[in-house]
């Protein structure tokens, strides 16, 4: 059985401090800081993909494209582009979903993937 990349790991703890980020209230955040909420929640669930890819052996390159959450954690970031609370709420509810499935599939031994 080969040896998991530490670099898994790594990309985990780096994916979760993005996380931490998100777990203040939505009711704290002022309207500057939700593009930087939703930059959060979209690179955490980004750096959980990129260590399920090193999990399975895969490469990939430096890339932030992200489809739906990309472009909320991207655009968002730029004049004219405004998140609403009610939007960041249910973006880290996607994101959330997202984050526990990853880290469910990240979690599990090579044995019960294989079945």
């Amino acid at each position: 059985m080969a040896e998991r990349n530490p670099l898994v790991d790594e990309w985990i703890a780096k994916a979760e401090g993005d996380w931490d980020w998100t777990e203040l209230d939505v009711a704290m955040i002022t309207s500057r800081m939700r593009d930087g909420y939703v930059y959060h929640l979209q690179q955490c669930v980004e750096k959980l993909i990129k260590a399920l890819l090193l999990q399975l052996g895969q490469t990939f390159r430096k890339t932030h494209d992200l489809v739906a959450l990309s472009q909320s954690g991207v655009m968002n970031r730029y004049p004219g582009f405004d998140t609403s609370t009610e939007e960041l709420l249910e973006l880290k509810e996607m994101a959330g979903r997202l984050r526990q499935a990853l880290l469910l599939r990240l979690t599990s031994s090579p044995q019960e993937e294989s079945n």
